[in-house]
């Protein structure tokens, strides 16, 4: 038995998951957007996550990407830059009937960029168990392929 993505926006308390976010082109005048310098691949993903910002609110977002050192995030709401928070994400199971494991740690804020409504983020880990590691090392290795 698979999770769907209503059951995972359930288990979060979201609303039903919108479809994915087009990556907006160019404005005209403006450079074209260059390559990824980024030294480790980076894997696809839309897995529902949270945060808890420096004041104590917690967000709702999702997780649009991940490497061995971060998480690439996408929200509607301001996340401060170079700011350490809690961070938890939603992961699902590496097999089809697979169960949701939730994945908790800490990431440092990177980045922000404004894409429209949407807010894209990243963040480095700062803190993640050893067996929230292992399994996120273990979905960027199937997805890898």
């Amino acid at each position: 038995m698979s999770t769907s993505p209503e059951d995972i926006d359930a288990l979060f308390g979201l609303p039903p998951s919108a479809p994915p976010v087009q990556p907006a082109s160019p404005l005209p005048g403006m450079p074209p957007v260059l390559p990824d310098a980024r030294r480790e691949h980076r894997v696809k993903v839309s897995w529902p996550a949270r945060v808890q910002l420096p004041n104590g609110r917690v967000i709702e977002l999702r997780v649009r990407d991940l490497c061995e050192s971060g998480v690439g995030l996408l929200t509607e709401h301001h996340i401060p830059p170079a700011a350490v928070l809690n961070f938890a994400v939603a992961v699902p199971g590496l097999d089809e009937g697979g169960r949701i494991t939730p994945v908790a740690g800490t990431i440092k804020t990177t980045y922000v960029v404004v894409k429209g409504v949407d807010l894209f983020c990243g963040g480095t880990w700062v803190h993640l168990p050893r067996d929230g590691r292992d399994l996120l090392d273990k979905w960027i290795r199937k997805l890898r392929k």
